[in-house]
Protein backbone atom coordinates (compact mmCIF):
# COMPACT_ATOMS: atom_id res chain seq x y z
CA UNK A 1 0.00 0.00 0.00
CA UNK A 2 1.38 3.42 -0.91
CA UNK A 3 1.68 6.32 1.46
CA UNK A 4 -0.98 8.14 -0.50
CA UNK A 5 -3.36 5.29 0.14
CA UNK A 6 -2.93 5.55 3.91
CA UNK A 7 -5.51 7.67 5.72
CA UNK A 8 -3.97 10.41 7.83
CA UNK A 9 -4.66 10.14 11.53
CA UNK A 10 -6.84 13.00 12.73
CA UNK A 11 -5.19 15.57 14.99
CA UNK A 12 -6.96 15.62 18.30
CA UNK A 13 -8.34 19.00 19.28
CA UNK A 14 -7.16 20.27 22.66
CA UNK A 15 -9.57 19.45 25.45
CA UNK A 16 -11.18 22.19 27.50
CA UNK A 17 -9.06 21.13 30.48
CA UNK A 18 -5.84 21.39 28.46
CA UNK A 19 -6.81 24.80 27.13
CA UNK A 20 -7.59 26.01 30.65
CA UNK A 21 -4.26 24.69 31.94
CA UNK A 22 -2.40 26.46 29.14
CA UNK A 23 -4.22 29.71 29.87
CA UNK A 24 -3.43 29.40 33.58
CA UNK A 25 0.24 28.78 32.81
CA UNK A 26 0.31 31.88 30.60
CA UNK A 27 -1.25 33.96 33.39
CA UNK A 28 1.35 32.69 35.85
CA UNK A 29 4.14 33.66 33.48
CA UNK A 30 2.76 37.19 33.13
CA UNK A 31 1.58 37.65 36.76
CA UNK A 32 3.74 39.86 38.98
CA UNK A 33 6.29 37.84 40.95
CA UNK A 34 7.93 39.41 44.01
CA UNK A 35 11.45 38.18 44.71
CA UNK A 36 14.65 39.28 46.38
CA UNK A 37 16.88 41.45 44.21
CA UNK A 38 20.44 40.47 43.38
CA UNK A 39 23.26 42.85 42.36
CA UNK A 40 22.74 41.94 38.71
CA UNK A 41 19.27 43.54 39.02
CA UNK A 42 20.63 46.93 40.11
CA UNK A 43 20.80 48.55 36.64
CA UNK A 44 17.19 47.54 35.92
CA UNK A 45 16.08 48.74 39.35
CA UNK A 46 17.67 52.13 38.78
CA UNK A 47 15.95 52.40 35.40
CA UNK A 48 12.60 51.68 37.04
CA UNK A 49 13.20 54.28 39.76
CA UNK A 50 14.29 56.94 37.27
CA UNK A 51 11.27 56.27 35.05
CA UNK A 52 8.87 56.28 38.02
CA UNK A 53 10.19 59.51 39.55
CA UNK A 54 10.78 61.47 36.33
CA UNK A 55 7.28 62.95 36.39
CA UNK A 56 8.05 64.70 39.70
CA UNK A 57 11.26 66.42 38.61
CA UNK A 58 9.46 69.60 37.54
CA UNK A 59 7.25 69.79 40.62
CA UNK A 60 9.95 70.74 43.10
CA UNK A 61 13.20 72.69 42.94
CA UNK A 62 16.15 70.84 41.45
CA UNK A 63 18.35 71.40 44.50
CA UNK A 64 15.76 69.45 46.51
CA UNK A 65 14.76 66.84 43.94
CA UNK A 66 18.31 65.81 43.00
CA UNK A 67 19.49 64.81 46.50
CA UNK A 68 16.10 63.26 47.21
CA UNK A 69 16.33 61.11 44.09
CA UNK A 70 19.95 60.21 44.88
CA UNK A 71 18.82 59.02 48.31
CA UNK A 72 16.13 56.83 46.74
CA UNK A 73 18.66 55.43 44.24
CA UNK A 74 21.19 54.50 46.93
CA UNK A 75 20.67 50.73 46.68
CA UNK A 76 23.80 49.93 48.67
CA UNK A 77 22.42 51.93 51.60
CA UNK A 78 19.05 50.20 51.36
CA UNK A 79 20.72 46.79 51.16
CA UNK A 80 22.93 47.56 54.16
CA UNK A 81 19.96 48.02 56.47
CA UNK A 82 17.14 46.31 54.63
CA UNK A 83 16.09 43.84 51.98
CA UNK A 84 15.66 44.74 48.33
CA UNK A 85 12.56 43.43 46.57
CA UNK A 86 11.65 43.50 42.90
CA UNK A 87 8.48 42.68 41.03
CA UNK A 88 9.07 40.77 37.82
CA UNK A 89 6.66 39.79 35.06
CA UNK A 90 7.43 38.39 31.65
CA UNK A 91 11.14 38.41 32.46
CA UNK A 92 11.15 42.17 33.10
CA UNK A 93 11.57 44.07 36.37
CA UNK A 94 8.57 46.35 36.76
CA UNK A 95 8.76 47.49 40.36
CA UNK A 96 11.07 47.90 43.31
CA UNK A 97 10.89 48.49 47.04
CA UNK A 98 13.24 48.27 50.01
CA UNK A 99 12.02 46.57 53.19
CA UNK A 100 13.56 47.76 56.47
CA UNK A 101 12.98 45.38 59.41
CA UNK A 102 13.91 48.24 61.79
CA UNK A 103 12.44 51.50 60.56
CA UNK A 104 14.38 53.57 63.09
CA UNK A 105 17.66 53.23 61.14
CA UNK A 106 16.25 55.49 58.41
CA UNK A 107 16.51 58.54 60.65
CA UNK A 108 12.94 59.67 60.01
CA UNK A 109 11.78 59.34 63.60
CA UNK A 110 10.13 55.93 63.37
CA UNK A 111 10.14 54.00 66.67
CA UNK A 112 12.63 51.19 67.04
CA UNK A 113 11.02 47.84 66.24
CA UNK A 114 8.60 49.14 63.62
CA UNK A 115 9.16 47.89 60.08
CA UNK A 116 9.17 50.17 57.06
CA UNK A 117 9.28 50.37 53.30
CA UNK A 118 11.34 52.80 51.24
CA UNK A 119 11.82 53.81 47.63
CA UNK A 120 8.71 52.13 46.27
CA UNK A 121 8.77 52.55 42.50
CA UNK A 122 6.64 51.14 39.69
CA UNK A 123 7.54 51.64 36.04
CA UNK A 124 4.92 53.87 34.39
CA UNK A 125 4.19 51.16 31.80
CA UNK A 126 3.20 48.76 34.60
CA UNK A 127 0.91 50.98 36.65
CA UNK A 128 -2.56 49.65 37.28
CA UNK A 129 -1.46 46.00 37.15
CA UNK A 130 -1.06 45.28 40.85
CA UNK A 131 2.70 45.82 41.07
CA UNK A 132 2.60 48.26 44.00
CA UNK A 133 0.01 46.11 45.80
CA UNK A 134 2.24 43.06 45.41
CA UNK A 135 5.24 44.93 46.83
CA UNK A 136 3.30 46.29 49.79
CA UNK A 137 1.80 42.88 50.55
CA UNK A 138 5.27 41.30 50.48
CA UNK A 139 6.62 43.98 52.84
CA UNK A 140 3.75 43.43 55.25
CA UNK A 141 4.38 39.67 55.26
CA UNK A 142 8.04 40.27 56.07
CA UNK A 143 7.09 42.74 58.80
CA UNK A 144 4.76 40.20 60.40
CA UNK A 145 7.47 37.55 60.19
CA UNK A 146 9.76 39.94 62.10
CA UNK A 147 7.17 40.46 64.78
CA UNK A 148 6.91 44.17 63.97
CA UNK A 149 3.77 45.73 65.44
CA UNK A 150 3.57 48.37 62.68
CA UNK A 151 4.50 48.67 59.02
CA UNK A 152 5.06 52.31 58.10
CA UNK A 153 6.40 54.42 55.24
CA UNK A 154 6.55 57.95 53.86
CA UNK A 155 5.41 59.33 50.55
CA UNK A 156 5.79 62.84 49.17
CA UNK A 157 2.81 65.16 49.31
CA UNK A 158 3.03 65.72 45.54
CA UNK A 159 2.68 61.97 44.77
CA UNK A 160 -1.09 62.16 44.58
CA UNK A 161 -1.57 58.88 42.72
CA UNK A 162 0.41 56.96 45.33
CA UNK A 163 -1.49 58.66 48.15
CA UNK A 164 -4.81 57.64 46.60
CA UNK A 165 -3.61 54.02 46.35
CA UNK A 166 -2.41 53.87 49.96
CA UNK A 167 -5.71 55.23 51.21
CA UNK A 168 -7.68 52.74 49.09
CA UNK A 169 -5.58 49.97 50.63
CA UNK A 170 -6.52 51.13 54.11
CA UNK A 171 -3.27 52.64 55.34
CA UNK A 172 -3.74 55.27 58.04
CA UNK A 173 -2.13 58.69 58.13
CA UNK A 174 0.42 59.26 60.90
CA UNK A 175 1.01 63.05 60.89
CA UNK A 176 3.28 62.89 63.94
CA UNK A 177 5.96 61.37 61.67
CA UNK A 178 5.66 63.81 58.74
CA UNK A 179 8.79 65.79 57.91
CA UNK A 180 9.86 68.63 55.62
CA UNK A 181 11.74 67.30 52.59
CA UNK A 182 13.00 70.77 51.68
CA UNK A 183 14.74 71.12 55.03
CA UNK A 184 16.14 67.58 54.94
CA UNK A 185 17.47 67.54 51.39
CA UNK A 186 18.30 71.15 50.63
CA UNK A 187 18.12 74.17 52.86
CA UNK A 188 16.20 75.63 55.76
CA UNK A 189 14.04 78.57 54.87
CA UNK A 190 12.73 77.05 51.63
CA UNK A 191 9.00 76.57 51.25
CA UNK A 192 8.07 73.31 53.02
CA UNK A 193 7.54 70.16 50.93
CA UNK A 194 6.07 67.54 53.17
CA UNK A 195 6.90 63.87 53.27
CA UNK A 196 3.78 62.38 54.79
CA UNK A 197 3.61 59.23 56.88
CA UNK A 198 1.31 56.22 56.57
CA UNK A 199 1.12 53.09 58.69
CA UNK A 200 -0.74 49.89 59.38
CA UNK A 201 -0.91 48.04 62.69
CA UNK A 202 -0.09 44.37 62.26
CA UNK A 203 -0.76 41.09 64.02
CA UNK A 204 2.78 39.66 64.38
CA UNK A 205 3.38 36.02 63.54
CA UNK A 206 6.83 35.61 65.13
CA UNK A 207 8.71 37.06 68.05
CA UNK A 208 11.50 38.75 66.12
CA UNK A 209 13.62 38.71 62.97
CA UNK A 210 16.64 36.46 63.00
Amino acid sequence: MSVSDTAAAPIAAPTAAAAAAAAAAARRRSAPLVRDAVPADYPAIRRVILAAYRQYAELIARDIFSPYQADVLDLDQHARYGRLLVVEAGGRILGFGAFYPDASVQGFGWPRGWASGRALAVHPDARGHGVARALLAACERLARDCGAPVFAFHTASFMTGAIALYERLGYRRAPAFDFDMAARYSRFGAAPIMSIAYLRHLAPERAACA
